[in-house]
């Protein structure tokens, strides 16, 4: 069920994102503007061939869609991890100053 709701979320958020109605993705994709509707509500499930004509709609890769862009990458979480470390030496260098002020 993750990869249904993945896809059908990357769909939807794209063809917002493009400025496309569910009636204009539908008429691309030759099918029924209920059809993209119900989809994004997760009562339809697209097989793979729907999928392709999405795609090709919207002007993307179909892998596109299997793509969680709210995954970060290990690059990204280094960072991150880098950046806290640096956070807390600055905080551990203020409480020593403050601590030894007194």
């Amino acid at each position: 069920m993750y990869l249904e709701r993945l896809v059908i979320n990357n769909i939807k958020r794209i063809r917002k994102e493009r400025g496309i109605s569910q009636e204009k993705l539908a008429e691309a994709c030759n099918t029924a503007t209920s059809y993209i509707g119900l989809m994004e509500i997760y009562k339809n499930v697209p097989k793979l061939s729907t999928i392709e004509r999405i795609a090709a709609a919207l002007d993307v890769d179909p892998l596109v869609f299997f793509q969680d862009v709210n995954k970060i990458s290990q690059e990204q979480e280094f960072e991150i991890q880098n950046k806290k470390r640096k956070i807390l030496l600055l905080f551990e260098k203020e409480i020593d100053n403050i601590l030894h002020n007194r």
